[in-house]
């Protein structure tokens, strides 16, 4: 199987990890040249993959990327999106409510996209929404978090399930 990942550290990373030795694998993040922003750019190099992990985050990118995936995939039942969105879709901020977070919003914009194209997708489609992981990213927070290789074990099993569509996940 090929696998794009979009990311290159974290999550994505850990990710790269647990599938590499079965199956071919690929990153793309902004220091390798793809700004997930732009994926409609570079996004067809990769239409020949199986599956894409849409870890990378960077404002509303995630929603580009799942967006041009769908669009090129959604009748083929042979490919699959998963998309890694957030439990703070739903719940406050690790270190307290501090008012607007654009954080927030995109991944509850990023949920809304992946719910309205489910329905109609043949693609195995999935949403993954963790709680904090034990990255670079969380490093500065004080809270009860998931080691990043253990999440990503977790991941690999949701995946195999072709019935699971949405897993919230925290600790």
């Amino acid at each position: 199987m090929k696998i794009l990942i979009t990311g290159q550290r974290g999550l994505a990373h850990t990710l790269k990890n647990v599938y590499a030795p079965d199956h071919s694998v690929c990153m793309v993040s902004k220091s390798n040249g793809f700004d997930i922003n732009q994926v409609d750019v570079w996004g067809s190099k990769f239409l020949d993959h199986d599956r894409v992990f849409n870890c990378a985050y960077d404002g509303f990118g995630q929603i580009k990327v799942l967006e041009f995936f769908y669009q090129h995939w959604q009748h083929d039942h042979t490919k699959s999106i998963i998309t890694i969105g957030s439990r703070a879709i739903t719940l406050p901020r690790t270190e307290g409510e501090q008012g607007y977070w654009s954080y927030r919003l995109h991944k509850q914009a990023l949920q809304q996209a992946h719910d309205a194209m489910l329905c109609g997708a043949k693609c195995d489609m999935k949403i993954i929404n963790p709680g904090p992981i034990d990255t670079d990213m969380m490093r500065h927070v004080d809270c009860v978090k998931f080691d990043a290789g253990s999440l990503a074990n977790k991941i690999q099993q949701i995946v195999s399930d072709s019935s699971v569509k949405r897993v919230d996940l925290w600790l």
